[in-house]
């Protein structure tokens, strides 16, 4: 029997999503970051788990910006039905999806049916590609180093162009986006190299949990492209996230799995 719960106890959504962690990078690093309830931020939200005969089989949470982040090992309509029935419980409109491709083109399609997305804006299929940092060996560079908080003006311009060029959908305000970069820089996650005091170059991580980080954001501005600098911020990233970090494996999109955005 389906059975749909509020996470009472993060260490079984945290044994699941562990299991499944080429996949649930985003809903492991909004948990340690938010909590597993809803609060202001809009990347939380209230974490749920689905059991089937007592057995964990999903875990997923939809973020107050209305982003649904699941995983799951059901894909099947009476599944469906009982996550878009716990879903609208939370009086957040369902705008977008993010997770195993499979499992999410499937659920996108049942609730195009269903008429929860009217229209898509957005979708993306991406792989991912993954590098253990137990066996690298990258020295520092010098030229690039974490951004601080005096680095806003130069990197605002540089995340705009970013999200021009890949055209991403962005439905975050300025103050969201000057506070999703303050708490990056806060955190150490947020990388950039410097001609003679001009950021060039940036990278981030857009996701980070436990030993586990994903990479994002990496962005060049076009008259400084070829010459190796994102390479170099990678490396520098790269780096960080073994010696700073501690973290075991490092993940990067192609282009995040599978994004999906509807009106």
């Amino acid at each position: 029997m389906m059975q749909i719960e509020q996470v009472a106890d993060q260490r079984e959504a945290i044994v699941f999503l562990k299991a499944h962690e080429d996949y649930s990078l985003f809903l492991m690093s909004n948990l340690e970051t938010y909590g597993p309830a809803l609060e202001e931020p809009s990347y939380s939200g209230n974490y749920k788990l689905a059991r089937d005969g007592g057995k964990v089989v999903a875990v997923f949470c939809l973020v107050r910006a209305g982003t649904l982040l699941i995983q799951s090992e059901r894909s099947d309509r009476l599944f469906f039905e009982a996550v878009l029935q716990s879903c609208l419980e939370e009086n957040i409109p369902i705008t977008g999806m993010l997770g195993e491709w499979n499992f999410c083109s499937t659920f996108w399609h049942y609730l195009k049916e269903k008429g929860i997305i009217g229209s898509e804006t957005y979708v993306s299929k991406e792989v991912l590609y993954v590098a253990d940092l137990q066996h690298q060996c990258l020295e520092p560079q010098s030229n690039v180093r974490l951004l601080q908080i005096d680095d806003w003006e130069q990197w605002i311009d540089l995340r705009m162009a970013y999200i021009e060029e890949m055209k991403l959908p962005s439905q975050q305000s300025m103050d969201e986006i000057r506070e999703e970069f303050e708490r990056d820089v806060k955190l150490k996650i947020a990388w950039g190299l410097f001609l003679q005091e001009e950021l060039v170059s940036i990278a981030d991580l857009n996701a980070k949990a436990m030993d586990l980080g994903q990479v994002g954001g990496v962005f060049t501005v076009p008259n400084h492209r070829k010459k190796g600098f994102s390479s170099a911020v990678m490396r520098q990233l790269m780096h960080d996230a073994k010696h700073l970090h501690n973290l075991r494996k490092l993940s990067r999109p192609k282009r995040t799995l599978a994004l999906m955005r509807g009106l």
